[in-house]
């Protein structure tokens, strides 16, 4: 009974402290160890933490997607960030709040209404783009949906060139990298000619984009840049530094049923009922920019107390609830969760209690028999029942104890959140005096560019030199080719011409000789067949007689040949010399009709040229005014469009402070002068073009008048008759 009774009391113990100090596993909240996570999160979860900073919308082909509420130069992995240089590659690392979750999950995309749209993700990367490098700078661009690392690594994929952003290479890892970013203009003719950087990182079966590889960011920028360990932060929100560790909230993003935005604005009913608010737009320098009225406009009809059911699609609470509870978290609030804890400690205690008098109640009743041993027990009884209260104390004790060190636990979680939040101070504040720094850079970058423009001026007008005078030099050598060539051909034709007539001639006279010697061995065959048949018959009836016979046929036969032979001699001859003649007065009339045809071929060649140059310059001149008038009516527009623009920013910087309208309206004038500088610039260049041209027409028109008396004289001293 003893043993039985140890073995309740440690029991009861072990499971108040199990019932008041209950330890989740990380199965239960969904945390593992891994060296890319560390917990999960649910897409509904991610779906309710991106709604305040922006609106969900349906796009017919992707589904729901979400538009951040942003200024108007926001553009994925370009505004309010940097590169940092890690084991894992390059990782981008945004100020924005929710830039741990849309810059390292899910892809980007720019719609021609709804401007730049995140596409919801599952899998975590430093930084989902595409990087390209070459001339003394790096490019890189976001990468479309449903396209994967190796075939981004391809020939056949091609994303738009307003995806691009170009940097000079030694600011790669600068905390300012966006002071240096270069105009649209300039980023698309410097990515034509770039090449591709398939430079991966491979981690647990798992393929991530690298980018740049550290030995060649440190050459492009003769620095000993530090690469940094990533490790997994415990909240969402910005990353931080903690000495060569790079803290970065990513957790693993789990698909739920049912998983949905709160709000979700209709993208074809929304689009058709505004189709003069567009969100999507251009900015000064050509990028690829968002409307920030019409943004605002947006999230306020999503967030409306009383949605429109045509546009908005309203998704009930009970659905997040449950969603919720599939990703194995607690439904009972926080604060609820000790009084529960003890509740069902309470419970388990009077259970066991009750259990433990029904045990004694059956053991007395079997040995009823034996008095004595039923009084010890009722005292030992008694004696557990006196001890209960202690126990009960002491657990309740142990319990306190519990609570204590949980409440120290909390005050120290508080202190660390506080020193986050100072942490957070400091680097809002540092965040500031780098914005001023950035500014000032910014200041001497305008500066730079202006040089830079000026140097780049002059350099391609000295080029446009040498490249004219390589123009003018190269047709003097094909004029100088093109006339070789025609006299080694002429050459050639004549010479093969002579050729082809010995060897006819040499073909007629073998031929004659063959027939002559043919026609003499088929008579002798003949005659002496003859013979041979005259000889025998001659020989049955008379052989003396066929012997005389024989001997004067032959001899009347050798006469008759030797007549023959000398009369066909002459008459050969005759008839060879006539063949000769003919064929040689035949020849002479085929070479004067190639002469003559020719000519005529040269000459129409020439006409032809004439004709394709006055079309030539035709058309140039027809080019140059339809150039000019498109050159006038785009500076029209752009500048109504620079009116209209100035007038909304007007509007926008009266509302703010007034020292970012004085801020904004010395960038506009400066703007301003550069763009007059690059038109005037752009004339000039027009202007010397055109001139160019016009002295090339002329050249042109000397040559072409240069070679007519030439040939002109040519044919007047050599006619075609006289050859």
């Amino acid at each position: 009974m003893n043993i039985i009774n140890k073995i309740w009391c440690t029991g009861l113990l072990a499971a108040c402290v199990l019932i008041a100090n209950p330890k989740i596993s990380k199965a239960q909240y969904g945390h593992y160890a891994s060296d890319r996570q560390s917990r999960f999160m649910s897409d509904q979860e991610y779906y309710d933490y991106l709604q305040p900073y922006g609106t969900w919308v349906s796009d017919p082909e992707y589904g729901d997607v979400w538009i951040p509420d942003v200024d108007e130069s926001f553009r994925p992995y370009a505004s309010r960030g940097h590169w940092i240089l890690t084991d894992y590659g390059n990782v981008w690392v945004s100020q924005y709040r929710w830039g741990w979750l849309t810059f390292h999950y899910g892809r980007w995309r720019y719609d021609s209404y709804y401007g730049w749209e995140w596409i919801p993700g599952h899998e975590w990367a430093p930084a989902w783009v595409r990087w390209r490098h070459g001339h003394g700078y790096y490019g890189w661009a976001p990468l479309m949906p449903g396209i994967s690392i190796s075939l981004s690594f391809g020939s056949g994929y091609r994303e738009p060139d307003n995806y691009w952003v170009c940097a000079p290479q030694s600011y790669i890892n600068s905390p300012n990298i966006d002071s240096y970013y270069l105009p649209p203009s300039r980023s698309v003719t410097i990515i034509h000619n770039t090449t591709i950087i398939n430079n991966t990182y491979v981690n647990n079966n798992q393929t991530y984009i690298a980018g740049p590889r550290p030995q060649e960011i440190r050459q492009a920028t003769h620095q000993n840049i530090r690469v940094y360990s990533v490790n997994n932060a415990g909240a969402p929100g910005n990353a931080t530094f903690s000495n060569n560790s790079l803290n970065i909230y990513r957790p693993a993003i789990q698909q739920t049923q049912n998983a949905h935005p709160q709000r979700v604005v209709n993208a074809v009913a929304y689009k058709q009922q505004n189709p003069n608010q567009a969100i999507a737009t251009r900015g000064y320098t050509g990028a690829p920019v968002m409307n920030h009225n019409n943004v605002s406009k947006l999230a306020m009809v999503a967030k409306s107390p009383t949605p429109d059911n045509h546009l908005v699609r309203v998704n009930t609470v009970k659905n997040r609830q449950d969603n919720q509870q599939l990703n194995g978290r607690p439904a009972v609030a926080p604060g609820q969760g000790q009084q529960v804890n003890d509740s069902r400690m309470q419970q388990q205690i009077k259970q066991q209690q009750q259990r433990q008098q029904q045990t004694l109640q059956q053991q007395g009743q079997q040995q009823g028999q034996q008095p004595g041993v039923q009084q010890a027990q009722r005292q030992q009884h008694q004696q557990q029942i006196n001890q209960q209260p202690q126990q009960q104390r002491q657990q309740q004790g142990v319990i306190q104890q519990q609570r204590q060190q949980q409440a120290a636990q909390r005050q120290q979680q508080a202190a660390q959140s506080n020193q986050q939040r100072q942490q957070q101070t400091i680097q809002q504040q540092q965040a500031a005096q780098q914005n001023q720094q950035r500014q000032q850079q910014q200041t001497m970058q305008q500066q730079r560019q202006q040089q830079a423009q000026q140097n780049q001026l002059r350099q391609q007008q000295t080029q446009q030199r040498a490249a004219q005078q390589q123009q003018v030099q190269q047709q003097q050598r094909q004029q100088q080719a093109q006339q070789d060539q025609q006299r080694q051909q002429q050459q050639t034709q004549q010479r093969a011409a002579q050729q082809q007539q010995v060897q006819q001639q040499q073909r007629q006279q073998q031929a004659q000789q063959d027939q002559q010697r043919q026609q003499q061995q088929a008579q002798q065959r003949a005659a002496q067949q003859q013979q041979v048949q005259q000889q025998q018959r001659q020989q049955k009836a008379q052989q003396d007689q066929q012997r005389q016979q024989q001997q004067a046929q032959q001899r009347a036969a050798q006469q008759q040949q030797v007549q023959q032979q000398q009369r066909q001699q002459p008459a050969q001859q005759d008839q060879q010399r006539q063949q000769q003649q003919a064929q040689q007065r035949a020849a002479q009339q085929q070479q004067a009709q190639q002469q003559q045809r020719q000519q005529q071929a040269q000459q129409d060649q020439q006409r032809q040229q004439q004709q394709a140059q006055q079309r030539a310059a035709q058309q140039q001149q027809a080019q140059q005014q339809q150039a000019q008038q498109r050159a006038a009516q785009q500076q029209q527009a752009q500048q109504q469009q620079a009116q209209q623009r100035a007038a909304q920013q007007q509007q926008a910087q009266q509302q703010q402070a007034q020292q970012r309208a004085a801020q904004q309206q010395q960038a506009q004038q400066q703007q301003a002068q550069q763009r007059a500088a690059q038109q005037q610039q752009a004339q000039q260049q027009a202007q010397q073009r055109a001139a160019q041209q016009q002295q090339a027409q002329q050249r042109a028109a000397q040559e072409a008048a240069q070679r007519q008396q030439q040939q002109d004289q040519q044919k007047k001293q050599n006619p075609p008759n006289q050859r």
